[in-house]
């Protein structure tokens, strides 16, 4: 199904393979990757199918693993090369393919699955109903009982960011060109058919509290620099994620959703 900026999209990410860092290959805040990474390994259990929306290069694949044993994994990508990446390097039971995920058919897979992931996928689908219909096909495959841990990005939260940045002068931050950001509102009020969501957990808050405004603020007004993802405030947010001192700021959520 098209969609604004698809090709661009699938081009950029091409564009992002032979990076030095395997880990930079689908975010520039390597931080704020680990955080998200850990939102789903703490929601896994073993001896589970698990499907992966948008799985990438297979850093996320590779975490699962070591921690948990698995029945089954299925990743699927737009992105053809990615998916060449992590065929490499898959235990035979496993299977990853190619999958525009605007374009789910019944038959794409065999299985039901414990828990369907996905890591900032489906907010490059340019369309909110048409990503509302991404969750709720893929609602299909979960098995009953099963849970859909959905790791993206939040607009409303972007807005309390940029609300404080402009007090104090700062750019706004804005999507990047290939993202559009979930509304939290329409995914609460959308009548899915198959998954039902249960919770949006605001873990990151802290960490863009602290980095995308104290930080910002210092960087700017003191080290009269522009910030940096290597620089040590990075690591110190990373450290004090887990406080949940602050709600409102994190850009980056769980949203989960459980099989009706």
């Amino acid at each position: 199904m098209d969609y604004k900026f698809k090709k661009e999209n699938y081009d950029f990410w091409v564009s992002r393979i032979n990076s030095d860092i395997p880990e930079k290959v689908c975010s520039n805040d390597v931080a704020l990757d680990q955080l998200e990474s850990l939102q789903i390994l703490d929601n896994l259990s073993n001896n589970s199918k698990i499907l992966e929306i948008g799985c990438g290069n297979g850093l996320l694949y590779d975490q699962i693993k070591k921690k948990y044993q698995i029945s089954k994994y299925v990743g699927t990508d737009f992105v053809k090369e990615l998916i060449d990446i992590c065929n490499k390097k898959k235990d035979t039971k496993d299977n990853f393919f190619q999958l525009d995920m605007t374009e789910v058919k019944d038959n794409d897979f065999n299985d039901e699955f414990d828990f369907i992931i996905s890591k900032r996928a489906i907010q490059n689908v340019i369309d909110t109903n048409l990503q509302l219909k991404v969750i709720d096909n893929f609602g299909k495959f979960l098995c009953k009982n099963g849970k859909m841990i959905l790791v993206e990005s939040s607009s409303e939260a972007q807005d309390n960011i940029n609300e404080i940045r402009s007090k104090y002068n700062l750019e706004k931050i804005l999507p990047p060109f290939h993202n559009l950001f979930f509304r939290d509102e329409k995914i609460k009020n959308y009548k899915f058919n198959n998954v039902k969501l249960v919770e949006i957990v605001p873990f990151a808050s802290d960490f863009f509290y602290i980095t995308r405004l104290i930080y910002a603020i210092y960087a700017k007004d003191y080290l009269k620099e522009d910030p940096k993802y290597s620089h040590p405030m990075q690591k110190i947010a990373l450290s004090l994620a887990c406080n949940s001192l602050t709600k409102k700021f994190s850009q980056i959520q769980t949203y989960i959703f459980k099989k009706i």
